[in-house]
């Protein structure tokens, strides 16, 4: 029998530090007392507009705007979301603002939006989601933005496989190279903007999971965070097989791996320190359960209080409120009919938040997820 490589070894004492740190952070977790509702909404989620210079196969918004034109004119206002948001009393301790779309840089009074937002709330982090695909215009509306005192802003974006597999998902060729080519020539001009990239895993892309992980950080100095594909009517329909389903779960794998590896998990939990890499056990911890929803999908144990309902306001563009991206069907009200805190706390915002509490529905989202498992791992 031939010796094993130093690379076989190296790998196998990889897949054992990460089985310990599992069963260790795994049973911290089960053991961690339920986390504790916030008092009011802690995170806005404003969709802008369905509009998208893009067509991924995944999403629905861009799909809407041909099958219903009208949808651009029913759009809310400067003027609607002012009055939505300085109406709330709801909305005065939000900490976070996740201005999206669709692509929200085609919204002509943006740059007005984000800086109303600037300074409605000048202790809040506002990220936009963006696609990066006009470096010109981005420049441009950043710069105005600069003129306008907002400077607490960070950038957002997906990228979904290299080189011809993102333009094959985001239905655009070039898409990947105008990607890296924005935040390039962005990162040039505004060093100081924070970005993030986020992977969404469909049967397109399996097999891409751990080589996109590595091109974000080593290439783009980023971290990519990651999702299974939500199925939406009107997106492409989503055709899993075994052979894909396990690509990616190899390629979670990996990243795991290499967490570990990078930030030395095993001597640092074991370490006085340990509490000071909080994020670092977080951070595990959603890439474990997110290979583990994709074998399969459902509510975890320590996550039957979902947040949804009660962390996040999330707005269409339309100004229909709902609570997560899994339900946005469930609008609790429309703002436009009524101020924004009598539609959060109407009977039909109490129906939505218990069919959530019931676990009839279930996903393993960033922003679900996350907070969750930044409170009980702490």
């Amino acid at each position: 029998m031939p010796a094993p490589s130093g690379l076989s070894l190296e790998r196998a004492r990889d897949e054992l530090e990460w089985e310990y740190l599992r069963f260790q952070l795994r049973r911290r977790l089960q053991n961690a007392p339920p986390p504790t509702e916030p008092p009011a909404p802690t995170e806005l989620h404003l969709e802008l507009t369905h509009r998208c210079n893009l067509k991924c196969v995944m999403c629905e918004h861009w799909r809407l705007e041909h099958s219903d034109p009208r949808s651009v004119g029913r759009e809310m206002s400067f003027e609607d979301i002012r009055e939505a948001v300085e109406g709330s009393a709801l909305l005065r301790g939000i900490g976070q603002i996740v201005v999206t779309g669709g692509e929200p840089w085609l919204r002509h009074d943006i740059v007005g939006i984000l800086a109303f937002l600037g300074a409605r709330f000048p202790e809040a982090s506002i990220i936009v989601l963006t696609n990066f695909w006009n470096t010109g215009h981005l420049r441009l509306k950043l710069s105005e933005l600069r003129g306008r005192g907002l400077k607490a802003l960070r950038l957002g974006s997906s990228l979904d496989g290299i080189e011809t597999t993102h333009d094959e998902v985001r239905g655009q060729r070039g898409a990947f190279a105008g990607l890296i080519s924005t935040v390039k020539a962005l990162r040039g001009e505004f060093p100081d903007i924070p970005f993030g990239f986020t992977f969404t895993i469909t049967p397109r892309n399996a097999r891409e999971v751990f080589r996109a992980y590595r091109f974000v950080e080593e290439e783009l100095g980023c971290s990519l965070g990651a999702q299974w594909v939500i199925e939406r009517d009107g997106a492409e329909p989503v055709r899993w097989d075994d052979g894909s389903r396990a690509a990616a779960m190899a390629g979670i794998a990996e990243v795991l791996r290499h967490l570990c590896r990078k930030h030395e998990a095993l001597r640092r939990w074991r370490s006085p320190e340990r509490e000071r890499w909080g994020w670092l056990w977080s951070e595990l911890l959603y890439w474990d359960y997110l290979s583990q929803y994709g074998a399969q999908p459902e509510r975890f144990s320590f996550f039957r209080r979902c947040g949804a309902g009660r962390r996040h306001v999330m707005l269409d563009p339309e100004g229909e409120l709902f609570f997560c991206p899994v339900n946005r069907d469930m609008s609790a009200g429309n703002v436009r009919n009524q101020p924004l805190d009598a539609v959060w706390s109407s009977d039909k915002a109490r129906a939505v938040r218990e069919f959530v509490d019931s676990g009839r529905c279930h996903c393993w989202l960033r922003c679900m997820a996350t907070p969750v498992l930044d409170q009980l791992i702490a």
